[in-house]
């Protein structure tokens, strides 16, 4: 009853969109012609067109729209965060738009649409849909637990996977989960199938090998009791990405997708990239120019560090920064490697000889950093990512942390905003193979965030 309760839903959140960009449209025309303070602000100077010749058109809007929000499978995740479902709204109306746009040049040899209409009604839909699926969102815990009643579940996992799974688990109000650690799990597996109604049962992968009878005994049991018997397989804990069965070869195999950042998602995260780096660049020109003259005063040498550093699948590019050190910098490096206060194939120093009065400064608040914006819109670098890495620091990179070369690096990260130079590189890894995996739009902008705290606070900055 389940999958079709969610089928159902899915299809009327679909419904209810449709309607709601019919009725931006229809709002967008009466604002454009009949209100009289817009009208008073833009006022009509080719006359008020007749509805029936938007309505026309329209019928033709609402078909493109809905092909939009199907194929981009706008209605896959019920339960996102707010912020991302914002974001995913923007990016699907965004879409259906510029087709939109594209449309009325189309029709422009019949008649002449208001681009203000047209402006209007991708706000307005994009207002109305976001605050229609978070409603929705609520309206459905409330209306599948009252229909349905509570989805009891039991997930037997790791210790170190347990805060992970409950994370997940609890966006769904309505599952009542039973977690189990593998120890002695099966008497207790028992016990709650005799006493609650138990829907489905979460068992990792290796439990197949190292349970392997028992758990053929327990799969028995699940048939009788129409219990769902899912497995997790180990790969999970390594890459949080999307798995699916694939049964093209007429076997069961598990199908990894990709990671979230190639492909149309990677378009997306670049475009919001280059628009921000110009509009931050553009705003601080001037503070900018007065940096550079006192790096310049302060220490001989040249405004700018370039250096090489290694992004994108191994690709080596010149990496930019203010000057924070003394022009030898890299010579002097060699020397004293030995006194690095951070564990792994990496170089830190509280109090390192080589940086100078203005560049302590402007590390303590990473304005060194702001000249890297450059390296975005070259497009070498993302503002949110793992940072480049050095290139003798790579050298001694195991599997894992090679898996921080699969995107582009960023110029902030999730270590930036959780204690910067104070976390161990195993930590730094994990944060940003984590971020790899997990990646929303949604992220992106709390890190961006968080990033202007972590700055003020100056935890970790030297």
């Amino acid at each position: 009853m389940k999958k079709h309760f969610n089928s159902i839903f899915k299809f009327a959140v679909f419904l209810g969109d449709i309607f709601l960009v019919y009725l931006s449209f229809v709002i967008c025309y009466n604002i454009r012609f009949f209100s009289r303070w817009f009208t008073n602000i833009f006022p009509i100077t080719k006359g008020i067109p007749e509805w029936n010749l938007y309505q026309e058109f329209l019928y033709l809007c609402v078909f493109l729209w809905s092909f939009v929000f199907i194929f981009n499978k706008f209605y896959k995740n019920l339960f996102l965060s707010a912020l991302d479902e914002f974001l995913l709204v923007i990016k699907n109306i965004t879409i259906a738009f510029v087709f939109t746009v594209f449309l009325t040049f189309i029709y422009h040899f019949q008649y002449q649409f208001s681009r203000l209409v047209l402006l209007l009604s991708w706000i307005i839909s994009i207002v109305l849909i976001f605050i229609y699926h978070e409603a929705m969102k609520y309206i459905y815990q409330n209306l599948r637990k009252s229909l349905i009643g509570n989805y009891d579940v039991i997930i037997i996992s790791k210790t170190k996977d347990v805060n992970f799974i409950k994370k997940l688990i609890k966006k769904h109000r309505y599952i009542k989960p039973y977690y189990l650690l593998k120890e002695n799990f099966l008497s207790r597996v028992y016990e709650l199938i005799k006493r609650k109604n138990i829907q489905e049962i979460f068992i990792p992968s290796a439990f197949l090998i190292s349970h392997q009878e028992e758990l053929l005994d327990l799969a028995d049991e699940c048939e009788i009791r129409h219990i769902d018997l899912k497995i997790i397989p180990d790969i999970f804990q390594l890459r949080q990405g999307e798995i699916l069965i694939d049964e093209s070869l007429s076997l069961p195999i598990f199908h990894i997708k990709p990671l979230s950042l190639y492909g149309y998602n990677y378009y997306f995260k670049r475009i919001f990239d280059v628009v921000l780096s110009i509009l931050i660049l553009s705003f601080l020109f001037i503070p900018l120019f007065f940096i550079s003259l006192l790096i310049k005063l302060d220490s001989e040498g040249p405004v700018i560090y370039s250096h090489s550093r290694k992004g994108f699948k191994g690709k080596i590019f010149m990496f930019y920064k203010f000057r924070t050190m003394v022009k030898n910098a890299d010579v002097l490096l060699e020397k004293i490697k030995s006194l690095s206060e951070r564990q792994g194939p990496v170089f830190k120093m509280r109090n390192d000889p080589r940086v100078t009065r203005v560049g302590k400064f402007l590390r303590k608040f990473s304005i060194d950093e702001i000249p890297q914006l450059i390296n975005v819109l070259k497009g070498d670098m993302s503002l949110v990512g793992p940072r480049p890495q050095v290139l003798w620091e790579t050298e001694a990179y195991d599997r894992i942390a090679k898996r921080r070369l699969n995107v582009v690096p960023g110029i902030t990260g999730l270590w930036q905003i959780s204690g910067r130079a104070i976390l161990s590189f195993d930590d730094m890894i994990k944060l940003d193979v984590y971020y790899i995996e997990n990646w929303t739009p949604g992220l992106d902008i709390k890190i961006l965030l968080k990033t202007l705290s972590a700055i003020f606070s100056q935890k970790g900055a030297y």
